[in-house]
This record gives structure tokens, C-alpha cells and sequence, in this order.
């Protein structure tokens, strides 16, 4: 039998004596402030699978209601939508088998056809890197090297159906820069974060979606690293340079169309054999990504029931924390 996954899921392996104290006083604090979120989301945590096969690698994912997500205009409620939508999307697309490898470990979901050199490829994440920005992580790797990220998860905007991204970054460290030029030259002329957008506006519109929405620079929940001077990317000149339309929210929006026919006559004569190239490098990377889909459609689980989550699991934190108390 399956033990209810509870909020000191949310606790990391690592944490002992007064850290774990502490986390888990937390927790509970914030289950009291939200209770009705709380069971929400604990009941959304047992009703299927997938969770329990993703917690053991994520284990932030259950206090993620709690915690600023995708946009600081987002309360926690809002926040509980969100992560509810966007797993009942994966769960109804027959994607929980691909999103549990993928918060196993990296899947690659495709090998690019780049000029010269076969090491570049597109792997699938779920939870554990930018997982406050995102629940799916695209990332175009070179070897072992990052070269590109972004993070999105399934949501909704107003009544359709639409795919946020909260992050857009290049490689940590240094070398970064260097590595981005070397990709758009392997690739045809194609820059790395064009390249992910638009495999992601395509995913989502293979997937019903209609729209992307992109956080702005105003939204981002990466405050803290803003203020220290970490994180330099204009969000809302890459979101505009790609075509976007700004929202009154301080977000943007795209829409999530299919890969456009290659107009070739609309193309200087000397510049046609490379766009040739990269149509042909975005066609074969769409199709390798829709057999993943496919092969993950066939795995796919009937939704069932696991455990219904009521009050228990707090009265079960709690008693964790009373332990590490010495209460009796």
C-alpha cells in the first residue's frame, strides 16, 4: 500500500536537528494561514502516480503553493490553479510517464541536425532546476555543457488553453556568450533562445494550446538575485524582439502556432541553402519531440485514485515536528 504523501514530503533528505525543526515549524505555519489551499493541494499530491514518482527527486514541489511561482502577481491560490491546471494537462495528455523520467533524470527529446557537429541535442527536465519558473525544463545542451533553458509549465488564460514561460537563461558560469555563438553557427544561423521558444510554441500548439504567455521583467519571481545584481536578462526586449504583444498585466503574449512553411522566394539567394537547412533541423527536432509524445501517450496510465489527502497529513507533520521536540 502506498504511504499519503504528506507536507514533510516537502523536507529535505539532508536537513537534521534544528534546520529540519525549523522547515518543518514552516510548513505547518503556512498549511495553518491556507488551509483550504492546503487540502487542495494535497488531495491534487494523492490522486495519481505520478507524484509519488516525482517527489523523491523534487521535493520542493510540495510546498510550491507556498512560495512566490512564475509571477510575484500570483497569491497562493492563484499559484494552486496554476500547478493544477498544469498537471491535469499533463496527466490528460498522457504525458505523466515522459514528466516522471524527466524528473528522474534528463530525457533527450531530440539531436539536432547541426552543421558540423553531432553533439547537440535537446533533453526534457521536470522539478528539479528553475522550479520556481517553471514545471518543464527544455534545455539545449552541447555535451555536457548548458547552452540554453527554459522553463514553462500548462496554465490557463482566461478560459483557453495556454503555455507560460517563466524563464529564459543561458548557461551559468562563464563561457556562456562563447557557447551561445558557437550554437548559432552549428545551428544554422539559429539562436539558442529562438530555437526554444520556438520548440515550445510548437509543443503547445501540437497540445490544443493557443497562447504563450511570458513573464515580464516587472513579474519575475527571481527578486532577491534581481536586487544583488544577478540576473541582467531584459525580458521584455527579448519577448518583444520575438514579436509579442505586451499585456495589461506587465506580461507578454505569442501565439503557440505550428512551424511556418519555408518561403524560400522570400529569401535572398545566398542565405536560402542555410534556412533550408534550419527548416529541415526544426522539422526533424518537431518530429523527434512528437515521438517522445507519442511513446509516453502509450505508457500513459488510466487517472486513478491513490489516497484521498484530508487533515491527517497535517496531524502526521505535525506529529513529525512533536517527535523532533521530544513532546509526548
Amino acid at each position: 500500500m502506498n504511504h499519503p504523501i504528506t507536507l514533510c514530503w516537502g523536507l529535505r533528505a539532508e536537513l537534521a536537528g534544528l534546520a529540519y525543526l525549523r522547515e518543518s515549524l514552516k510548513l505547518s505555519v503556512r498549511a495553518l494561514l491556507y488551509p483550504r489551499q492546503t487540502a487542495r493541494w494535497l488531495s491534487l499530491l494523492n490522486s495519481h502516480p505520478l507524484f509519488g514518482q516525482m517527489l523523491p527527486s523534487c521535493p520542493r514541489l510540495v510546498n510550491k503553493i507556498y512560495r512566490s511561482y512564475f509571477s510575484t502577481r500570483l497569491r497562493c491560490q492563484d499559484r494552486l490553479d496554476l500547478l493544477q491546471t498544469h498537471y491535469d494537462s499533463v496527466i490528460k495528455a498522457g504525458l505523466a510517464p515522459l514528466v516522471a523520467r524527466a524528473a528522474r533524470g534528463p530525457v533527450e527529446v531530440c539531436r539536432l541536425q547541426a552543421r558540423a557537429d553531432p553533439g547537440y541535442r535537446i533533453e526534457l527536465r521536470a522539478g528539479a532546476v528553475l522550479c520556481r519558473e517553471g514545471e518543464l525544463i527544455l534545455q539545449l545542451m552541447h555535451g555536457a555543457d548548458v547552452v540554453q533553458s527554459v522553463a514553462f509549465s500548462f496554465m490557463r488564460d482566461g478560459d483557453r488553453a495556454a503555455i507560460g514561460i517563466g524563464c529564459l537563461q543561458g548557461a551559468p558560469g562563464g563561457g556562456g556568450l562563447e557557447r551561445i555563438r558557437d550554437a548559432t553557427r552549428e545551428l544554422h544561423g539559429m539562436r539558442p533562445k529562438n530555437l526554444l521558444v520556438r520548440m515550445v510554441r510548437q509543443f503547445g500548439h501540437d497540445l490544443g494550446c493557443e497562447q504563450l504567455v511570458l513573464v515580464g521583467n516587472g513579474n519575475r519571481v527571481v527578486t532577491a538575485s534581481m536586487r544583488r545584481g544577478k540576473v541582467h536578462a531584459d525580458y521584455d526586449g527579448l519577448w518583444q524582439e520575438l514579436g509579442a504583444a505586451s499585456r495589461p498585466d506587465g506580461n507578454y503574449r505569442l501565439a503557440c502556432e505550428a512551424l511556418p512553411t519555408l518561403k524560400l522566394e522570400e529569401i535572398a539567394s545566398k542565405k536560402r541553402s542555410e534556412a533550408r537547412k534550419r527548416h529541415e533541423m526544426l522539422l526533424a527536432a518537431i518530429a523527434a519531440t512528437r515521438s517522445q509524445v507519442a511513446r509516453s501517450q502509450s505508457e500513459a496510465a488510466p487517472l486513478r485514485l491513490v489516497h484521498s489527502a484530508t487533515a491527517a497529513p497535517l496531524r502526521t507533520c505535525a506529529g513529525a515536528l512533536q517527535a523532533h521536540l521530544g513532546v509526548k
